[in-house]
């Protein structure tokens, strides 16, 4: 039901004609530049500031996330040289018993016996020689160089290079 407790929709009468042909007729509407005042500027929501703040965080967090990725990747790294270098140690106190082993005598003779099949010497076993003559020994060099002390200077290097290569074999 309506507010005037009539039956129709609209009635024409309070709308004069007259007034509705006025308001079609209407010149265009002009933009006005809003005059805002100083206090109304001063309030106004500054978004570019808030947009390159928020953008300056952001870098910095990315920043700050790609340091801690780093440095995990740098902890990880050091964790497995750290497993390397005991591995590396084990390794080497291995070695180092082993070649304590090697250079041991009663090794050295446990191998040469039975890997080798040597045996050790009985004193049954040494034979001694003894010479009828006795240790005497001759220079070959002075055999020779009285016979050729007239011999020039060639011939003495020769034979001095000679001897060089006798007592070297």
């Amino acid at each position: 039901m309506s507010r005037y407790n009539d039956s129709s929709a609209v009635k024409l009468e309070r709308f004069p004609v007259e007034r509705v042909q006025n308001q079609t007729e209407q010149q265009p509407l002009e933009v006005l530049e809003s005059k805002q005042s100083p206090r109304a500027q001063q309030q106004a929501v500054p978004y570019g500031k808030y947009i390159v703040i928020l953008a300056c965080v952001f870098a910095v967090a990315l920043t700050i996330v790609a340091n801690y990725m780093q440095l995990a990747t740098i902890h990880l790294e050091n964790a497995k040289m750290r497993q390397e270098i005991t591995r590396l140690k084990d390794d080497q106190n291995a070695l180092n018993a082993k070649k304590e082993q090697i250079y041991n005598l009663s090794y050295v003779e446990d191998y040469a016996e039975n890997v080798l099949g040597m045996v050790k010497l009985d004193k049954s076993q040494v034979h001694y020689m003894e010479m009828d003559t006795g240790d005497r020994m001759i220079l070959a060099a002075s055999a020779s160089n009285k016979a050729e002390d007239s011999a020039g200077l060639v011939s003495r290097l020769a034979q001095t290079f000679s001897v060089v290569l006798e007592y070297l074999n």
